[in-house]
Formats: C-alpha cells, sequence, structure tokens
C-alpha cells in the first residue's frame, strides 16, 4: 500500500483558525458591532459560537480526507471563505428564524 503525504493534525488548525476568529467576535461585539440578526448578547456569543465553529470543523474535515498535504494559507484561505460564505446565509435566513 503506498502511504500518502496527508496534512498533520488538520482538526487542530482549523479550530485554531475558529478560536481566533471567535476571540475576534468577542471583541467586536464588546465594542459594540455586531451582526444586524442579533437581538441580545447572549444570543450573539451562542450563535457567533456556531457560526465560527462550523467552518471550523469543514475545513478539518477538507483536509483531513484530502490525499495531498494541505499548506496552512490554504486552511486558512479555506476557512475564511467558509466563513464569509456561511455568514452570509445566516443572515439571509435571520428572518426564518424570527
Amino acid at each position: 500500500m503506498i502511504e500518502t503525504n496527508r496534512t498533520q493534525s488538520p482538526y487542530v488548525k482549523a479550530l485554531a483558525c475558529s478560536a481566533f476568529t471567535f476571540a475576534l467576535a468577542l471583541c467586536a461585539l464588546y465594542l459594540g458591532y455586531t451582526l444586524p440578526s442579533f437581538t441580545t448578547s447572549t444570543e450573539a456569543v451562542s450563535q457567533l459560537l456556531a457560526l465560527v465553529m462550523v467552518p471550523g470543523l469543514m475545513v478539518g474535515l477538507l483536509a483531513k480526507k484530502s490525499t495531498k498535504a494541505w499548506p496552512i494559507w490554504l486552511i486558512i484561505c479555506t476557512f475564511v471563505a467558509l466563513l464569509v460564505v456561511i455568514t452570509i446565509v445566516h443572515e439571509i435566513t435571520a428572518p426564518m428564524r424570527s
């Protein structure tokens, strides 16, 4: 069986992106910057956690399943792209959840 070169610790790297983004989002929340769909601070924190964890888990899975090693810049760029898409979908579907 041929051993392929895989990404080392893909979930750790992707979830580190999530943790960093969550810390930035909490700082922004503390300074008064929020998404339009957030109504309370408690709701905002829980939704922010979900918003940053989903792309982190998805990127970790993609990097783990890939047969080639993903450099850190690819993990970060993919995370940011998925975060933007998921946040846009979250804001578009906010009226449906109300």
